[in-house]
Order: C-alpha cells, then structure tokens, then sequence
C-alpha cells in the first residue's frame, strides 16, 4: 500500500523563553533569556502531522546576496524537497528498523540533518511506531539529562560572583537535576588570565559545596584555554576534589593539544572524561576522526538535530568499536531539541547524556513525558510523540505562519 503525501509543508518563528538570563561564554556576550525555535510542519493527505525546526539553516545567514538562512531560501528547500513527496520515499527501512536514507535525498539529509528528523517523525506516525523503534529500538527508559544553563551568571550578578552560580545550581538541584555544566574558559576574553583561572577554580568549587558529592559537574571552556596549556593544568590540578565528569572543548581541536591535554589530565589523576566536537558542522570532521583514532577523546558532541537522526546513526557505527561515548550538542534547539535528543538518547547503546536548555513550554503540547530524579521519561507516542498544541498556535503564533503548498 503506497504511503501518504505530504500536501503541505509550513515554517513559523516561535518565541521560546529560558527560566532565566543567560550569561557570557568564553568566545561571545550575554546570551539573555529569549531564542526563536523555526517551527518546521508537515501535512499529509492522511492527516498526519510531522514536525522538526529549521534553526540550523536559518542561523547560516551570509548576507542578504544569499538565501541562505533566509526564509525566502527555507521556502524552496522545503518545497523541493517534501511536497508531493510519499512519507516512504524518503528513509530506507528494513525489519522496521530505519538502515539508511534513500539515495535520491542522502545527500540533502546529511546538509541539513533536521530534514531527517521530520522524515522519521512522519514513517513512525505512518507505520504506528515510536522514533525509538526506528533507531533500533530501547536501550533505556530514562534518559539523564543535565542543566546547561550556568554560563558566567557571576559577571551578571558580580556581587556574589561565583556565589551566583553556585545558588543555581542548588536551585536546579532542587527541581530534579543531578547533573550540571559550568561554562569555564574566563582566562580566553572576560578576564585577566591569572584572574580568569583562579574564577573558574572558584566556580567549580563553589558549585560542587552547593550540588554535593553525588552529582555529575562537566565543565565547557568554548576554547578559554587555547595558548594557555600553562593555566589549564593549574585548573585541571586545582579542580580535582571537585571530582568532574568531563571536560569539554578545553582548547581547540588538534592532535598536540589534546596529547598534551590528556597526559596532563592522567599525570594529575583526573578521571574527566575528554570531550569536544559541538563545532563540527560537517561531521566528522578530518581532525576529530584523528582524535577518535589516537584514542585522545572520549566523547564527540556534534549537534543533534543539525546532524539529524541518519547521520548520527552512521556516526555511531563508527564511533561503538572505538569506545567514545555520543554526548550530542543540543543547545540553541529549544525544547523541539530535548524531544529529539530523548528519542535518539533512548535508542543509542552509546550515549551519555542529554542537554537541557530548559526552556519553558511554548507551542508544543503536554504529553506523557516526565522529568524526576535527573531524568526524563520516553515518549509512548507514534513518530517523536510530540504534537503542536493548535489553540495556542492559533492564537499567538499563526499570524506568522508561512504556508507551502
């Protein structure tokens, strides 16, 4: 029996909230407390509805000469590339489980890896089954997920400086969360260098007193430490009793850093676990596949749903016999981004940990899925189990919908 056709397709910006201001990174100002999701939705002649957001693409601006990042680019692609389409045209299935992507559209998944991610929304609904079921099935019914949101909230609030952080994260640990990353990397822009050090140590320490013995801390130096190897063992030794979990993009990718990086981190007998790719936009890149060779990381962290589903299945084929560990970027994907993420951690045998921006609920609606204890529940539902939540899309988003049929 042929599957359904997508008859049309529509691209709307939603407002979407964090619980609070965001601070500075690394490389870059404050991040605030607003972003916009690209709402991407896709109707069938059978009544399903699919779902996935176009951020990537709409955040590759170059320049008003290009379409790219535009909508009147966004426009023709999802045109071109869904309408008119069957919903079974589009993946490669086997003992209903999704083997690949049909050659006819591999090349434009893998550009524009959150294309994928609709494709496997509308087969799940189509075929009655669950994104989880299509990735391999489940491997876990809780997914843990850790706050990302302490950016350098002690330049927001220099009063309490590195108090600030730490009061956070014991108000996160309160609301469930067992596991946290701290931006670090001061000495790179903010700070004076020896000044910088001594805040991220402070930071660390502070946080640890706040969340106890028991929760996972990582830290995320966006580069800070680049030049500075010097200082990064001080961090390194200083943060010990800290206990950290990983450390991630202390300093660029290359192939001397990391050796450096890794026997520094073994010399000090630091357990944290190396990680680093959230930059690779065309994964994996020649440097990283060098790193995963030379067995100097243990995580690589291309963004979920830029990537999309198809490809990073393929990157875990290459990634489970070498032993690193899939810890998917997620942050700038607004809470589309924590669905997709919980449905891929759900079915990958080598997944860590799912990132949560936390942001507050916006036009999708509420379903079966819960948050206790640092986790999430799975989704029960068909596809990714996320549904738009209509009344609301109507009355306050809509007006802004751009319809494609």
């Amino acid at each position: 029996m042929p599957g359904q056709k997508i008859v049309e397709l529509s691209a709307t910006p939603i407002p979407v909230h964090h619980i609070k201001e965001l601070g500075k990174v690394a490389f870059g100002d404050n991040i605030g407390n607003q972003s916009t999701e690209w709402l991407v939705q896709a109707r069938t002649d059978g009544g399903l509805e699919g779902v996935t957001i176009a951020n990537r693409f709409m955040q590759q601006f170059n320049g008003f000469e290009s379409s790219i990042g535009t909508v009147r680019g966004l426009v023709p692609l999802l045109r071109e590339v869904f309408l008119g389409r069957r919903v079974d045209e589009l993946l490669e299935v086997s003992e209903g489980r999704v083997v690949g992507v049909r050659e006819a559209h591999k090349k434009t998944f893998w550009a524009h890896g959150w294309m994928s991610i609709l494709a496997f929304d509308l087969l799940g609904q189509e075929m009655g089954v669950s994104c989880i079921e299509l990735l391999g099935g489940q491997v876990r019914d809780r997914v843990r997920a850790y706050d990302t949101t302490f950016f350098y909230q002690d330049i927001l609030n220099p009063e309490m400086g590195a108090g600030q952080v730490a009061a956070e994260a014991s108000a996160s640990r309160k609301h469930g969360y067992t596991a946290f990353k701290l931006k670090v990397g001061r000495p790179g822009r903010w700070f004076a260098p020896q000044a910088g050090l001594e805040r991220d140590v402070e930071v660390v320490t502070a946080v640890r007193e706040a969340v106890g013995p028991d929760a996972r801390i990582m830290v995320d130096a966006n580069f800070g430490y680049d030049g500075r190897l010097d200082l990064l063992e001080d961090f390194i030794r200083e943060t010990l009793p800290a206990n950290l979990y990983w450390m991630e993009e202390m300093v660029t990718a290359d192939l001397g850093d990391y050796r450096v990086l890794r026997r520094t981190r073994d010399r000090l007998g630091s357990n944290a676990l190396l990680v680093c790719g959230e930059v690779d936009t065309d994964p994996p890149s020649p440097v990283f596949v060098d790193l995963v060779k030379a067995g100097l990381i243990d995580g690589f962290q291309p963004d979920c749903t830029a990537t999309g589903f198809s490809r990073w299945q393929a990157l875990e084929e290459w990634l489970e016999p070498t032993g690193v560990r899939s810890v998917p970027r997620n942050f700038g994907n607004g809470t589309f981004g924590t669905r997709a993420e919980l449905v891929f951690g759900a079915a990958s045998q080598t997944f860590l940990m799912l990132e949560d921006e936390r942001f507050r609920p916006a036009v999708f609606a509420d379903d079966d899925v819960s948050f206790s204890d640092g986790h999430y529940s799975t989704p029960s539902g068909h596809g990714l189990g996320l549904t738009v939540d209509t009344h609301r899309f109507q009355r306050e988003y809509s007006a802004n919908e751009i319809v494609i049929r």
